[in-house]
């Protein structure tokens, strides 16, 4: 039971973190947030919701429990390794219509292209790996929707930059959300 509250304090204290972000970090007009941006908000509230009551209602063996802990915990470094190396930017929220004014290539993003989203990911595989129960694939597979196309949107509007060449030889390097092993 203690593995169970652990793991559904650190998701919940994980997801207030992302709220801070997009209040404190990210360049976002709260009062006007993208129409995307509320609908993932909405998805994550309910996919929290779902999460916790079914840790809290399942019987998992230890070795999920114990594997979900350590997705959270790399999810968590990763999520603030993220917000390190791009605190001085003001990079835009998701689904924000804005074209992006800047192309990191430090820290995390020197291996992934999104390794916000692939924090978030790594938290809902995490937490839908503690449940062990398959209901929980259902809010994961709406969240992976949700942040791919995100993320696609985004590739697509750095071709409408000046930045196009060197965001597509950047994405020739680097994966989505999990580090390219081989470059083309």
């Amino acid at each position: 039971m203690v593995l169970k509250v652990l793991i559904n304090l650190l998701g919940i204290g994980i997801l207030v973190c992302h709220a801070w972000s997009m209040r404190c970090h990210f360049d976002i007009d709260v009062k006007r947030m993208p129409r995307g941006m509320n609908m993932l908000s909405m998805l994550a509230l309910a996919s929290m919701i779902t999460m916790v009551v079914l840790v809290f209602l399942g019987h998992q063996p230890l070795a999920p429990l114990l594997m979900a802990l350590i997705l959270m915990i790399i999810s968590f470094v990763l999520f603030w390794a993220s917000i390190q190396a791009s605190r001085n930017v003001g990079l835009l929220p998701a689904f924000d219509e804005k074209l992006p004014n800047c192309l990191l290539q430090n820290g995390p993003y020197a291996y992934v292209r999104h390794p916000f989203y692939t924090s978030y990911l790594l938290l809902w595989g995490g937490w839908a790996l503690a449940t062990w129960n398959p209901i929980a694939l259902l809010p994961l597979a709406a969240l992976t929707y949700a942040y791919w196309t995100a993320a696609r949107s985004e590739e697509q509007k750095f071709a409408a930059t000046p930045m196009a060449g060197e965001y597509a030889a950047y994405q020739a390097t680097t994966g989505r959300f999990l580090p390219r092993i081989f470059a083309r």
